[in-house]
């Protein structure tokens, strides 16, 4: 169904996701027929044990990851359109486990200004 036919922001269709098979592991695969609707206003909470997928889960909501199978739609976005991945991050932020993760600067002014910067606000209205 159509994400705003149902008033859906997320909508998570029977997804699956394989990582790809390595020496050490083999191939994992971490989501298995996984849906999910989140409707504008709801809050949700994903949760689970270590290595049950929450944190796959949400790499495919900004389409960091994209489903071996089934469709992640982000309003009316298909997060598999490679050209629509700038709409689609505009919409779904995401915040890594480890914070070391996302610092991206020395200052932190110039930390804080990154993501306003790669949206394209002016350096004026950063400032501010």
């Amino acid at each position: 169904m159509d994400g705003k036919l149902n008033n859906a922001i997320v909508d998570v269709k029977n997804v699956e996701f394989l990582y790809e098979e390595t020496e050490e592991t083999g191939g994992t695969r971490v989501l298995k027929d996984v849906s999910l609707q989140v409707k504008r206003g709801e809050f949700v909470v994903i949760l689970g044990h270590n290595g049950s997928g929450k944190s796959t889960l949400a790499k495919h909501l900004n389409a960091i990851l994209v489903p071996d199978k089934g469709k992640v739609m982000i309003e009316d976005f298909d997060t598999s359109d490679e050209k629509l991945l700038f709409d689609i991050r505009q919409r779904v932020g995401m915040v890594f486990q480890n914070p070391d993760n996302q610092i991206v600067a020395t200052i932190v002014e110039e930390d804080v200004a990154f993501a306003p910067e790669n949206l394209g606000v002016p350096q004026k209205e950063i400032r501010e």
